[in-house]
């Protein structure tokens, strides 16, 4: 039998393997383009960022975005579930996965966002359990 560190280290990867395999299953929707993990302090978990862009500020910016929709809806006193980004090039949906993490999920610029987040929604929850 392995000691406690190396078993907790071996259950870890295979979680961190299997959130890996949620995130292929959202990108392989349609209309998605890229998806990414990243820490509600803003820090790049995985995933596949947009080309181009420097991963570190990407994940950094959309955990800002993310705080600001957060302390707005609560100022309104109303509950948040997404945030969507219409830009010229893509949609960029923002959504909570539990109270560390968040997804950055972007979509082609003319599809149904509500469509392709109603087929996330579970992947994302299975991200929920995993992490």
């Amino acid at each position: 039998m392995y000691p406690e560190p190396l078993r907790r280290a071996w259950i870890d990867m295979a979680e961190w393997s299997k959130v890996s395999d949620i995130l292929d299953e959202i990108r392989g929707l349609e209309s998605v383009l890229d998806v990414s993990l990243i820490s509600r302090g803003g820090m790049y978990v995985m995933g596949d960022p947009p080309s181009g862009v420097h991963q570190e500020t990407y994940a950094a910016m959309a955990a800002i975005i993310m705080g600001a929709a957060e302390t707005t809806s609560s100022e309104l006193k109303d509950t948040m579930y997404n945030i969507i980004m219409c830009l010229a090039e893509r949609n960029l949906v923002l959504a909570n996965v539990g109270s560390r993490y968040m997804i950055a999920i972007a979509v082609l610029p003319d599809s149904d966002v509500g469509t392709v987040m109603n087929k996330a929604n579970e992947n994302i929850s299975a991200l929920q359990k995993s992490l």
